[in-house]
Order: C-alpha cells, then sequence, then structure tokens
C-alpha cells in the first residue's frame, strides 16, 4: 500500500503544467472521490462473468452505472452487446477513444475471493464450463467507469469529447470488427486517436509499460485434413499412413519457419492439436490437425499460409496420397502503437509516476483485437501493472487475482491521459 500512496502523491496535482492553455484538474482529488463506487463495481463485474457475445447483464450494468453519471450520453446502435457513451465537453476540441473489452473466459476460478465467480455457461457443443474474468476485463471496465466519472465531473472545462467504447467480444476477436462495422467512428464520433490499457500480471504494481511500433502479432490458423488409405497396422506397404504424413507435416512447419522465413521477421506456428485413428493397429484414411499462426507484418503473413499448403500438398503427392484439405483463417491483425502517440502518453506516465516506474516492452506474439481500431485511427495500447509485489501471475489462469489497487491508479491514469490528448488539440 506504500507504494501506491507514494505514486499517487508524487502525481497529486501540483505543479502539473497546464496543456494548451487550460489547467489541468486536480484528478487525484476526484479518483479519491470516486474510487470506492469503482472499486464496488470491479467486485460486481468480477463476480457474475459472461462469455464474449454473451455479455447481457455485463450491458444492463454498466449501461445503469453510466446513466447515473451526469453529463454522460449513450449512444444508441447495432453495438451487440457493448455499450458507447460520450462525454461532450464545453469547451471545442477533438474526439479521444477509450476502448475497454467486457468478456470472460471459459474458466472456472479458483482464487477463494469472497466475490469469486460462480458462473457456468455452455460452449458450443454443450459442454458445461465455469466462466471467469480471467483476463482481466473487469479491472478494464471498472477503470474505465472511473474515468468517465473523474472526466463527467470537470465536463464544463472539457476541451473536446471523450468516447468511451465498452467492446463485447474480444477473447474470440470479433467485438472491435462488430462495433466498427456499426459505424462507432462514423462522422462527427471520429476520433484523433484511440487508447486502451490491458492489465498485465508480469508488471509490479504501481508500474506501466509501453511498446511503440509493433506490439502484437497477426492471430491466424488453420485446419488441416492429411488424407490417406486405411489399412491393417502389420501392412503399412498396402495402405498409405495420414499418421506419417501428419508427422511430417508437424516437422514442416518447423522447417518453414526456421529455414524460410527471414530471421528479422517474427513467425510462429504452433500445432496445437491432432487427431487420427482409434485403434494401435488399424491405419486410419485421415489425420486432422490444428495450428495457430503467429506473424507480423502482412507479406510474412501471406508467405507462412502458402508455405503451408506447398508443403502440405508436396507430402501428400510424395506419397501418392490424396490431396489434403487445407483451411485457412485469417483472424486478428497484428496490434501497432503509433510511436508519436506513445511518445505523448509516456510524458503522462512519467509526470504522474516518476520515470522509475514507467518502461518499455518488447513487442510479443500475443494477440489483441483492438488492433483493428488502430488500422482506422492512431491507437496505443498499454500495460498497467497489477502484479503485488514478489507474486507470480499469468493471464488466463483460474488463480489470476490482480491486485485491486490498480484499479485506483488506472482510473486516474486514463482520466490524464484523455484529458492531455484532448489538450492537445487536433
Amino acid at each position: 500500500m506504500l507504494m501506491l500512496v507514494f505514486v499517487l502523491f508524487v502525481g497529486s496535482g501540483e505543479g502539473i503544467p497546464e496543456a494548451a492553455g487550460t489547467e489541468v484538474p486536480d484528478f487525484a482529488a476526484l479518483t479519491s472521490r470516486f474510487v470506492e463506487q469503482t472499486i464496488a463495481d470491479r467486485r460486481w463485474l468480477h463476480e457474475y462473468p459472461e462469455l464474449s457475445g454473451r455479455e447481457v447483464r455485463t450491458q444492463q450494468y454498466l449501461r445503469e452505472r453510466l446513466e447515473a453519471i451526469a453529463g454522460v450520453s449513450l449512444v444508441e446502435g447495432e453495438w451487440g452487446t457493448g455499450l458507447v457513451a460520450l462525454i461532450e465537453g464545453s469547451l471545442p476540441g477533438p474526439v479521444v477513444a477509450w476502448r475497454a473489452d467486457i468478456d470472460a473466459l471459459p474458466i472456472t476460478e479458483t482464487t477463494g475471493l469472497p466475490f469469486s465467480s460462480t458462473c457456468r455457461d455452455t460452449l458450443s457443443g454443450g459442454r458445461d464450463v465455469g466462466v471467469m474474468h480471467a483476463c482481466g476485463h473487469d479491472i478494464h471496465m471498472s477503470v474505465a467507469l472511473g474515468a468517465v466519472r473523474n472526466l463527467a465531473a470537470v465536463r464544463e472545462r472539457l476541451p473536446g469529447t471523450a468516447l468511451f467504447l465498452f467492446q463485447p467480444a474480444e477473447e474470440t476477436g470479433d467485438g472491435s470488427q462488430l462495433m466498427l462495422d456499426a459505424g462507432v467512428f462514423d462522422g462527427p464520433r471520429r476520433p484523433k486517436c484511440v487508447l486502451a490499457l490491458h492489465d498485465h500480471p508480469s508488471i509490479e504494481i504501481g508500474k506501466v509499460g509501453s511498446c511503440p511500433g509493433w506490439s502484437t502479432a497477426n492471430v491466424d490458423g488453420f485446419k488441416l485434413t492429411m488424407k490417406g488409405k486405411g489399412g491393417h497396422g502389420a501392412y503399412p506397404h498396402r495402405s498409405i499412413d495420414p499418421v506419417n504424413l501428419a508427422a511430417q507435416m508437424v516437422l514442416a512447419c518447423d522447417r518453414i519457419v526456421s529455414r524460410q522465413i527471414d530471421v528479422n521477421r517474427a513467425a510462429v506456428i504452433t500445432v496445437g492439436s491432432i487427431h487420427g485413428g482409434t485403434k494401435s493397429n488399424v491405419i486410419p484414411s485421415e489425420v486432422v490437425l490444428e495450428a495457430t499462426v503467429r506473424t507480423r507484418d502482412e507479406a510474412t503473413r501471406q508467405k507462412v499460409k502458402n508455405l503451408i499448403e506447398q508443403h502440405a500438398r508436396a507430402i501428400a503427392l510424395t506419397a501418392g496420397a490424396p490431396e489434403p484439405v487445407y483451411e485457412y483463417s485469417f483472424g486478428t491483425p497484428g496490434g501497432y502503437n503509433d510511436p508519436a502517440l506513445v511518445a505523448e502518453v509516456r510524458e503522462v506516465f512519467r509526470r504522474i509516476l516518476g520515470p522509475e516506474n514507467e518502461f518499455q516492452y518488447e513487442p510479443g506474439m500475443g494477440g489483441e483485437d483492438f488492433s483493428r481500431f488502430g488500422k482506422v485511427v492512431p491507437g496505443f495500447q498499454f500495460r498497467l501493472g497489477v502484479a503485488p509485489p514478489g507474486v507470480e501471475m499469468s493471464l488466463h489462469r483460474a488463480n489470476f487475482n490482480p491486485d485491486e489497487r490498480s484499479v485506483e491508479l488506472g482510473m486516474r491514469l486514463v482520466a490524464e491521459i484523455i484529458w492531455d490528448q484532448l489538450a492537445r488539440g487536433d
């Protein structure tokens, strides 16, 4: 607790320079005013998570909270289970967008928190699963609600418009495109930039991380059916063994990355599922492989897709097997953090947290559908530390338990960042 108190004291509001002639409000004091109810929001949202595209109760809860904040207007549209909220300042200025994702994961929680999720749902196929905010979207939503409260309280001085997107279905990669297709950035709502955060268990509470340029990967995948000729395991020469062909294909994927892709271009192919056969002495007629493919640039993205198909066909042809069935899907694009925007936001980080508590991290091969917003306007998603000192955690695990003090810091940072971007003008 002492560390976070120190962080908030450093950025207490005294000595904060004016931006574009507009004095920065005391967001530290405002945060203290609203943090208790925002923590309550986080606990309710954590206790009642919902899967992607099914966030009906979550949407209703957010709607009620937003409607209760003076100066906030909801924008009706085809947002699915999402919401769009506006805070229009009394001073002229640009639009700045903030995105918070709202869906949860099919994971049964084991944290033991008094507000642990006991929710369950069914996946396609009828499998019953627990549901949990194991990726911290409860933190994302509550931080955004807190920032809305902070900014709405000073809307008479707000130099522009803050646009908040409460986006569904991030975990399935569908939500951002849904909102864009529905026109969330159309007309006067088109923002000068879009921003977001992701809580991160590798970063200690009180710290933030940035990654200018490419930060996340293209997330694609394929399903490949290697066909053969079934038969008796004692007489493989009378058959065409698709298990053998599938094994060659797994090794071919490794060779593609290590021998056919420029070492200066990032690429990962992981075959995570392989199924075929029913009995040890029966050669099956086909084997199905499923894989995730990660790249960054578009040229490598297309090249990897083509090489996988070439290798599969060549392996089948050499064995005299039927042509494989290759189904490739392009998923969320790689995330690109606009370097100029990152530099501006890092100034806010250093002012609020001190230079010792903000850093730059290396790009990774994970994916995030926030990237689609950044293809329309300049975007930046940073990492907010949520790890208690000395505690190791991971996203997407049943025991993920972020430090709740991150809500207080996050809601202040978001308000400060949006204000700073508005004050800078178009």
